[in-house]
């Protein structure tokens, strides 16, 4: 018989772009959040931190969009960075938890599907978006507010999920602002990599693709 953590687990595969159903759904999970990443092997965060300290200083100051209960701020203190890391989320139950951890300057419920935010121009030198694309149904906006906040010269590291990737032509997106002068044109975009590898819902079915920015 289907349980609650199975239907919570078949939502995570699905997604939606509704913030009120994401917000919900999250809140309800604060709880719970970092142990069932854990149990998936959620990899992403240690490797995005791991791939932002090769590009920028220990030092910068970072945006993390979409903190959740803190997983990329860890993360990204383990990768060494010292300098202050800022969050937002949809969730105030997961930034609850997040402040938990005493690792950010300063955390915000935001909404990424009500623009501009309430952040001054090229406020950080680094932003970095770790799961949480799947949730923004304008990929464009989203992605030009992020290059707002960062300095020239900054760097953005964003992750998709890799069938979310080709059906919302993610490419098509990141070229287009590297042509219009937005970011350089020596992005990056990774190979699909595992993602959740333990949730039977992603497996090796559903992977992470790792972009890579630099603002202009």
């Amino acid at each position: 018989m289907p349980t609650q953590d199975d239907d919570d687990r078949h939502w995570l595969k699905q997604g939606s772009t509704s913030s009120a159903e994401v917000e919900k759904t999250y809140d309800e999970w604060a709880g719970k959040y970092d142990h069932d990443l854990a149990d998936w092997d959620y990899r992403a965060p240690a490797q995005a931190a791991e791939m932002l300290r090769a590009a920028v200083a220990p030092t910068a100051a970072i945006l993390d969009v979409g903190c959740g209960t803190g997983l990329t701020g860890a993360a990204l203190r383990a990768a060494g960075f010292t300098g202050p890391v800022d969050g937002v989320d949809l969730s105030q139950a997961s930034l609850d938890m997040a402040a938990k951890r005493k690792l950010y300057r300063d955390l915000t419920q935001v909404d990424l599907q009500t623009l501009p935010l309430a952040i001054d121009d090229d406020c950080y030198d680094a932003l970095i978006c770790i799961g949480v694309m799947t949730y923004v149904s304008n990929s464009v906006e989203v992605l030009q507010e992020f290059t707002r906040m960062v300095r020239p010269k900054g760097r953005i590291i964003v992750t998709q999920r890799d069938d979310l990737f080709q059906e919302r032509a993610f490419g098509d997106t990141i070229k287009a602002m590297a042509d219009d002068g937005v970011i350089a044109p020596d992005f990056t975009i990774s190979a699909p990599q595992p993602y959740l590898p333990d949730n039977p819902d992603f497996g090796s079915e559903i992977r992470v693709i790792y972009i890579e920015m630099t603002v202009t």
